[in-house]
């Protein structure tokens, strides 16, 4: 595989998954905002339901198949990465949980929890790519 191959495969890797990330934003902003017309029908409102969740599911089958395209190693740091992540946000959810019954914090939205989960796998798979990597 020559040089301008793999910069092109790499390129590819990248447009299909920021493009898969953008297109979940834009779905998850479409539905939101047709979800914020409290006056729209229930099949109205059920075609935003399965626009935002159309939009996620393509996301996770992009990057599913975009790891599932990697070596084993390569694999492994995401699988690693997602436990780290899953451990961080649980105890994310647990303490606002528990601060939310104890009075100290108010509703915690369902979009910081996205946020967490995100920022969580992006740091423990950068944090697992250096610690296997070096």
């Amino acid at each position: 595989m020559t040089g301008a191959e793999k910069s092109e495969s790499g390129l590819r890797v990248l447009v299909v998954m920021f493009g898969s990330l953008a297109l979940f934003g834009v779905t998850y902003v479409v539905a939101s905002s047709m979800l914020n017309r409290h006056h729209a029908s229930v099949g109205f409102r059920a075609v935003a339901i399965i626009i935002g969740i159309l939009g996620f599911v393509l996301w996770q089958a992009a990057t599913a198949r975009l790891i599932l395209m990697k070596d084993e190693f390569t694999r492994r740091i995401h699988l690693i990465a997602v436990a780290f992540a899953f451990a961080a946000v649980g105890l994310f959810i647990f303490t606002t949980d528990l601060m939310q019954r104890a009075g100290f914090i108010d509703y915690i939205l369902l979009r910081t929890i996205w946020l967490v989960m995100f920022v969580a796998w992006s740091f423990a798979l950068i944090g697992t790519g250096w610690y296997y990597r070096r």
